[in-house]
């Protein structure tokens, strides 16, 4: 090998280790020598990592040497644990008076009166058996958030148990604008619990303007309520996820949120319950990755120094650190035999050294983010495909026949998992993440690929129309998460190149005429479901005067399709109409597959509403010799 080579090999060498050793250990927030001792309270649901609340159905009984286990471990940080529920979570009171720690004792109310009942009948048990451990009950909690019942029915069940217990403080737990629209509750309790999490906002907030937030709330409920006994019942900042506008999870932000908010707590004599206590992988199926990640210890109850000590985003940056060296040193062996020119082994250098670290950044995003088979599965295929960009690319850069391009296979996949990626993010976005360090990958490989070659790419019709509603869902996705969103900016940008390279390469080959009658339909529909989207499906209103009313013709229809959407039983419809689109190839069965993938990508079915939306496409384009949707 080369002097040169292997002077190169050791600046990528130099430069990756210090860029991982920059991440994992210059990067972090230092230990406070002003951190507390003790929280006053922390929410705690009794659940291992493999463990659900819905397992109950299933027979499930939580272990008492599990929760003792657990409890014992908050005792050194607490003396005081929220819980949500009473039914199979019995032990927790009875542990937490072996340790002589106290419970915020809550019980669920659901959609299902049968569950509060259950509830409140194990509530008097307890209460009952440890009448020292209950601090004060919480009748609910977001019942009101969440739609499941009426204020109305809501104010019966608190009612009911401060009749059953007068002997506790009995209150109701919900954010804290939900006060403000229902304030005659307060008449019903003994005080005012409020949810406050910049992170959750309608407008998120910032980790630097979190604090200064919860201050103003706290301030504004407690004018508007007329009342200064006020419980933050929840507040916290998550340590993995999602970014929202410029709220951004991470081990560091949780830490600071933490130790700056119990300062202001203290400072003025606020009452507060931290959310949570160990981390709960259960919450990611339904509040997406980043619901699993606002305990102050992990899964498997590691301290995540979020009181004090040295915190780094990067704890694990030795291992990204060597998977990236691998990739590095592989891939020089892989070429060591090729001759090429200086320059372009300098940049061969440069780009394996950076798409390296990209790499292993994408690793470890899905690592922490997937949350079953089918997304290790998407995991998967999209890094195999990453994979193989990367090294077309470098065999690209160090090739004598520049002629060459990536596999047009490949930019397919590529295209399509980013179009599955946006429209997921684009209209159910909430709890999606941004998978952006492979794409950045893709991006630069095919742009600097097909650069100067977009003549050879041939495209047609189903790409440059896939190209205009891959922008316009782009457009859809910036204005919902803002320009403030670092990781939503990026996949704009990716986004765009993917729709020059389409649109460029499909100007020969395409008219933008032929394409005016599918896009009239797409826009029409779309329009037609948004209405029905807003006017009914989501429709608050609505499903408030459903739950008063006892339904009615609409309530049945909007609940059907909330079934539907449920079960993906209008995602699957849409791929199977998709799929008799192609094969039967007749306008009627086209337009009722293009209808279902949009509804069932504008609603909740967004992966499979995509899948069949690039399906119709292409049945609506593969004809070149068949006026379009005619």
């Amino acid at each position: 090998m080369s002097t040169n080579r292997l002077f190169l090999i050791f600046c990528s060498v130099i430069a990756t280790l210090f860029f991982w050793h920059y991440l994992g250990e210059k990067a972090i927030l230092k230990d406070n020598s002003n951190s507390f001792d003790k929280l006053q309270c922390v929410s705690y649901a009794p659940y291992g990592k493999d463990e659900s609340p819905f397992f109950f159905e299933k027979g499930m009984v939580l272990k008492e040497e599990n929760i003792r286990k657990d409890m014992e471990l908050l005792s050194k940080y607490t003396s005081c644990v929220r819980t949500y529920s009473t039914v199979g979570q019995e032990l927790v009171p009875k542990v937490a008076k072996e340790l002589g720690m106290q419970v915020l004792m809550g019980i669920w109310i659901g959609k299902e009166e049968k569950q509060a009942v259950a509830e409140i009948a194990t509530l008097k048990e307890l209460a009952a058996q440890y009448p020292e451990v209950i601090k004060a009950i919480i009748v609910g909690n977001e019942v009101l958030l969440r739609g499941d019942q009426t204020d109305v029915q809501l104010a019966k069940y608190i009612k009911e148990v401060k009749e059953a217990l007068p002997q506790y403080p009995v209150t109701y737990a919900d954010v804290w604008e939900f006060w403000l629209k229902y304030p005659k509750i307060k008449e019903l309790t003994d005080f005012v619990t409020i949810h406050i999490l910049p992170y959750w906002e309608d407008e998120p907030k910032n980790i630097h303007d979190s604090i200064e937030h919860v201050k103003n709330v706290r301030i504004e409920v407690e004018k508007e309520l007329g009342t200064s006994n006020i419980l933050i019942g929840e507040t916290g900042w998550p340590s993995e996820g999602r970014m929202r506008e410029d709220a951004a999870p991470s081990k560091i932000n949780q830490a600071i949120y933490i130790r700056d908010f119990v300062k202001l707590a203290n400072e003025n004599n606020w009452q507060y319950n931290i959310i949570e206590a160990i981390d709960q992988p259960w919450k990611r199926k339904s509040e997406g990755a980043v619901g699993g990640f606002w305990g102050i210890f992990d899964k498997d109850r590691a301290d995540k120094n979020v009181f004090s000590g040295d915190v780094s985003n990067f704890p694990n940056y030795l291992y990204l650190a060597f998977g990236s060296l691998v990739l590095i040193f592989g891939f020089f062996i892989r070429f060591k035999n090729e001759q090429t020119s200086t320059i372009r082994l300098i940049t061969f250098s440069v780009v394996n050294t950076i798409f390296a670290s990209l790499f292993m950044l994408q690793v470890e995003q899905y690592v922490v983010v997937s949350r079953n088979n089918l997304e290790a599965i998407w995991a998967i295929l999209l890094l195999g495909t990453q994979l193989y960009v990367y090294y077309e690319l470098l065999k690209h850069i160090v090739s004598k026949n520049q002629y060459e391009i990536i596999s047009k296979v490949a930019f397919y996949f590529s295209m399509i998992f980013i179009f599955i990626m946006t429209v997921n993010i684009a209209y159910n976005g909430r709890y999606e993440n941004f998978e952006i360090y492979g794409l950045i990958i893709l991006a630069i490989s095919f742009l600097w690929s097909y650069f100067g070659k977009f003549d050879r790419l041939k495209f047609g019709n189903f790409e440059r129309l896939f190209a205009i509603i891959l922008f316009i869902n782009t457009l859809v996705m910036v204005y919902n998460e803002t320009t403030l969103n670092i990781f939503s900016n990026i996949l704009a940008v990716i986004n765009l190149v993917f729709v020059i390279i389409l649109c460029v390469g499909s100007l020969k080959n395409s008219s933008l005429n032929e394409l005016k009658k599918p896009i009239i339909y797409i826009v029409a529909i779309c329009i037609a479901i948004l209405l029905f989207k807003h006017g009914f499906i989501m429709n608050r209103d609505m499903d408030i005067s459903c739950k008063l009313n006892g339904g009615g013709f609409l309530c049945s229809i909007v609940g059907n399709v909330w079934y539907l959407l449920y079960f993906n039983y209008i995602g699957i419809a849409a791929i199977i109409a998709s799929a008799f689109a192609l094969l039967v190839d007749k306008k009627p069965f086209i337009i009722t597959a293009l209808v279902l993938s949009i509804l069932a990508s504008m609603l909740t079915n967004t992966f499979l509403g995509a899948i069949a939306f690039i399906i119709v496409l292409y049945a609506i384009t593969k004809d070149k010799d068949k006026k379009l949707l005619n």
